[in-house]
């Protein structure tokens, strides 16, 4: 049975990725990062939705609590070891080695991040771009 979910997160930012019901293909899987016993952070297994697939990443947001206060977060299960970044801000971003993901409340959404920088919308509320290398990368 699919659950349905307030859209809301971090502070009251809403989220459109989060507004439809939960699928199976949307729960995280077993190896998520965190949610041991002393980690602070309590993701809302409810909350997750698979918001996007790039080859072999699946991108995730969920909302979660830490220390009593909201936050989303996006989790991205790529090749090597899944991680996450969470916040209670209107924006949270993350990097791997190869891409750069931003996660945007709706309320900051319209002011979508430039595509003459590179960004691309991957979802209603995720934006991607390659890591630019660095000088030390390029030597």
């Amino acid at each position: 049975m699919a659950v349905g979910l307030s859209a809301c997160a971090a502070s009251g930012q809403s989220y459109a990725d989060l507004e439809r019901d939960q699928t199976d293909q949307d729960r995280l899987p077993v190896s998520t990062p965190g949610g041991g016993s002393d980690d602070p952070l309590a993701i809302d297994a409810d909350s997750t939705r698979l918001v996007a697939v790039q080859g072999d990443t699946e991108i995730f947001l969920a909302s979660a609590t830490e220390q009593g206060q909201p936050r989303i977060c996006i989790i991205v299960f790529a090749a090597t070891e899944p991680f996450r970044a969470c916040g209670d801000g209107d924006q949270v971003t993350l990097s791997d080695s190869v891409n750069r993901y931003t996660v945007l409340s709706d309320a900051a959404v319209d002011t979508q991040l430039d595509p003459d920088e590179g960004w691309t919308k991957i979802s209603e509320n995720v934006f991607t771009r390659p890591v630019e290398p660095t000088t030390s990368d390029t030597q």
